[in-house]
């Protein structure tokens, strides 16, 4: 058996970005077909104002603003923003198309960086809101973005939700080879509990290069907020200026809608600023 030694993975940003890089594209048509969608009145411009809390290494926003998006971060990681500061200084991509902000997802400012009247978007996708192990804190978060977003502006949100009744841990795994490095993933989820409201998270990462360095594998141990469907709604509920106005899957397709109460655990939640 390989020992694992114990490390935070958002300090190790390059092999979390190549884990998750495959779907970037498409979570970007996916926020940008939302705004042409369900923003009211639609976007007219083609520069769209977008906000990121717990933005990561920065994939998706260097995405967007590759596709000329005006885009902003936050994250508490000084790591992952290094990353991607470098990625936007890297890929030649204007001063003024990015902000990066070192902070927490529920508590930050950055409308300075925004269209007038605030932004047309702000996403957390891949059940990075579960972070957040307080309701209060889940709920400053809801504040915090839709106080961001002008009126009539979107909040996407997606989390997997819980299977209180299933007893089992599920693990996914992912193989991913960039520049050299060939890199192992598993990240395993344990049965939710009900009365704490928590799941155990567990990630193990076995990274092998090609230039005949020796082998390295990093585990990360750390808890998600539970939620049901009903315990999204009663979250959701608490910021009343965000309207719910459509649940899609975890397949970021704009023609691919579901419900909270469906068969699909991983949903996409899409919020409108009503005033």
């Amino acid at each position: 058996m390989p020992t694992y030694e114990p490390f935070d993975w958002y300090e190790t940003p390059l092999f979390y970005d190549m884990v998750f890089d495959a779907g970037t594209a498409q979570e970007a048509d996916f926020l940008e077909a939302v705004v042409k969608k369900h923003c009211a009145p639609p976007a007219d411009r083609k520069q769209l104002a977008i906000l990121e809390p717990a933005c990561g290494s920065g994939r998706v926003m260097a995405e967007l603003a590759q596709r000329g998006h005006r885009v902003a971060g936050v994250d508490l990681s000084k790591g992952m923003l290094e990353y991607a500061r470098k990625r936007f200084k890297n890929s030649g991509l204007s001063p003024g198309s990015a902000k990066l902000l070192l902070g927490p997802m529920q508590d930050f400012d950055l409308m300075k960086h925004a269209e007038p009247g605030g932004y047309d978007l702000a996403h957390v996708l891949v059940s990075s809101f579960k972070y957040l192990l307080a309701e209060d804190d889940a709920a400053q978060c809801l504040r915090c973005a839709c106080d961001h977003l002008r009126p009539g502006g979107v909040f996407v949100l997606g989390l997997h939700l819980a299977e209180y009744d299933h007893d089992e841990a599920v693990t996914e795994r992912w193989r991913v080879k960039r520049d050299g490095v060939s890199v192992s993933c598993n990240i395993k989820t344990s049965p939710a509990d009900r009365k704490t409201r928590t799941e155990r998270m567990r990630s193990r990462i076995t990274a092998r290069y090609d230039d005949g360095s020796p082998d390295r594998q990093y585990e990360t141990n750390w808890q998600f907020r539970t939620y049901s469907p009903s315990q999204l709604r009663s979250l959701l509920r608490k910021e009343p200026r965000l309207k719910h106005v459509a649940t899609y899957t975890f397949h970021h397709d704009i023609n691919r809608k579901t419900a909270l109460d469906s068969d699909d655990l991983g949903v996409v939640q899409v919020l409108r600023r009503d005033k």
